[in-house]
């Protein structure tokens, strides 16, 4: 039977709730969608068997003890482990891979080396650098050519004092995945110990950690449609055992004395105080949907969709497509020819289309490549075909209107010279019928800005990690001046509606505004979320800290 990925669709509650009817989800690799089985699975553990476990013996605490011993059997089985000794519940990846920096890197010498690739998340970095500067390590990176490593030279990398070799199972920016087998033939006979981040890698495929002959691997449930807050680590039981734990506290004990404490046995001394439990239930739900399903089927299914959406934009003059078909896990990462990737990701959240914009977590990739700002769609089980059309014919209409807005679009500005912003009538704004009206507004005011390179300099810099822009600032007779950079038209156009209302105006006219109800009645009110990723967010911030402080 062929795979249906309709009906896989209709075990997740949430794309038949209204608001998501037209809902496109293609930001897979942040986070999945959890179907019915693991929403009921965590309600249901607070409903009938809330209680500590491995403490209390009463019949809640048996329930609950009982529970989460069986999912440490399916997490067990779910990667094919020896032993459940060997599955050691945590946060996620993100702790677990801080779990193995602390706890391996403190039994090694001044000198020794950790082997890490620049195609890695910021959790398989940080936790590495932490721990050498800590303990007097040396970090070396596989080979690599413009950012994307060359995992076939990892022996290049290689000698008597490498110890530790940590890689991922696939790029969360590109769905790089690399050749885990080539990886254990490099790594035969050496002294070292080989980690995988799977993070991405155990939503896409079936894990074998025996075949892949890793000596620890890590996951995150919430990446393979369980809840948030959860993951594990697999870890060979021998090192396991030889391991310093990481965290002190309940549980992870034997016995306390006033000088020493011993510690538990496996895996219980790497789970200090009260475990999630309601996740670890909504982990063992999703283990058990995931084992129901054809995995070898979803993948083709995935496959088909990651090799559309590559072949449709690469045949696009409008697109630079960074990621590759061979080799990809589920992840489409590009860059717009016209505009920016911020200004494609708002023309696709006001289709209801969600992807992923910035650096992804993934910033070393991002600077050796020269692309640090991408836009990425990431797939999963429960995307269709239309899903994918709708996602083209999207990008296809952005074009069509940043193409008609370039026209004449070359305004340079002289010696940061203040911008007009007499044109903008905000009523323009408010008699836009639909949401692409507004858009196509605010691409014309961002036409208000003059260009300012001058201004681009560290000091001016607003991070953002879906656009980055430039603020200047001035002062003259108690009024502030204020310059506006930035790559974004969105983010150009918005910022010429916010310096409409306090360029040149004093301290307290900037107060008195309440620009919280103006953006709100324009419409505009999603452009102030304090995700740390908003741009245009941290450009307002930032301007209200400058009036507060040259205002005392």
């Amino acid at each position: 039977m062929s795979f249906s990925a309709e009906s896989f669709r209709q075990s997740f509650p949430l794309f038949a709730q209204e608001e998501n009817k037209e809902l496109v989800y293609l930001d897979n690799a942040a986070t999945t969608q959890k179907p019915e089985a693991v929403i009921n699975a965590v309600r249901d553990y607070y409903v009938h068997s809330n209680a500590n476990t491995h403490r209390s013996s009463h019949r809640l605490a048996r329930k609950a003890t009982e529970m989460v011993e069986r999912v440490r059997r399916q997490a067990a089985q779910f990667v094919n482990a020896v032993s459940t000794r060997e599955i050691v519940f945590c946060r996620g990846a993100t702790e677990a891979l801080n779990l193995l920096a602390h706890s391996l890197c403190s039994e090694l010498q001044a000198g020794d080396e950790i082997v890490i690739s620049t195609a890695e998340h910021h959790a398989n970095i940080i936790p590495w650098q932490m721990a050498a500067k800590r303990f007097n390590l040396s970090l070396r990176y596989v080979p690599h050519v413009a950012g994307v490593p060359e995992f076939d030279r990892l022996g290049e990398v290689l000698n008597e004092r490498t110890r530790i070799v940590s890689l991922t199972g696939g790029s969360n920016a590109l769905g790089l995945r690399p050749d885990l087998a080539a990886v254990r033939q490099l790594l035969r006979r050496k002294h070292l110990m080989w980690i995988v981040d799977g993070a991405q890698l155990a939503a896409h495929e079936v894990i074998d950690v025996q075949k892949i002959g890793c000596d620890f691997f890590v996951s995150s449930a919430h990446k393979f449609y369980g809840p948030s807050g959860i993951g594990f680590l697999y870890g060979r039981e021998t090192l396991l055992e030889s391991m310093p734990p990481w965290l002190g506290g309940g549980e992870m004990i034997s016995d306390v004395e006033l000088e020493t404490s011993h510690y538990a046995g496996l895996p219980h001394k790497f789970e200090a105080g009260t475990s999630p439990l309601a996740a670890i239930a909504g982990l063992g739900a999703a283990l058990e949907f995931l084992e129901q399903q054809d995995r070898v089927a979803i993948a083709a299914h995935e496959q088909k969709l990651v090799r559309w959406i590559h072949r449709e934009l690469i045949a696009s003059p409008n697109f630079r497509v960074i990621s590759q078909v061979r080799h990809n896990l589920g992840i489409v990462s590009f860059v717009p020819i016209h505009g920016s990737a911020a200004d494609l990701m708002h023309w696709l959240d006001e289709r209801d289309i969600a992807v992923r914009v910035g650096h992804h977590c993934a910033q070393l990739l991002g600077k050796e490549s020269g692309d640090l700002v991408t836009v990425r769609a990431s797939v999963a089980a429960y995307n269709t075909d239309s899903d994918i059309q709708a996602f083209l014919q999207a990008l296809k209409e952005y074009c069509e209107i940043q193409k008609s807005i370039e026209q004449g679009d070359s305004n340079q500005g002289d010696e940061w010279a203040r911008d007009d912003f007499s044109s903008l009538l905000l009523e323009s704004l408010v008699s836009q019928r639909n949401w692409q009206g507004r858009y196509r507004e605010l691409m014309l005011w961002s036409k208000t800005i003059a260009r300012k390179p001058e201004i681009r300099t560290e000091e001016n810099l607003v991070r953002g990690c879906e656009s980055a822009a430039w603020l200047a600032h001035r002062t003259e007779g108690g009024r502030h001046y204020f310059g506006l950079e930035s790559d974004s038209r969105v983010v150009k156009g918005l910022g010429a509606l916010l310096l409409s209302q306090i360029d040149g105006r004093t301290a307290t006219e900037i107060r008195e505004r309440d620009l919280s109800l103006l953006f709100a009645e324009l419409g505009l009110g999603k452009h102030l979320s304090e995700s740390r990723s908003n741009g245009f967010y941290a450009l307002l911030q930032r301007a209200l800290n400058l009036v507060e402080q040259t205002s005392h």
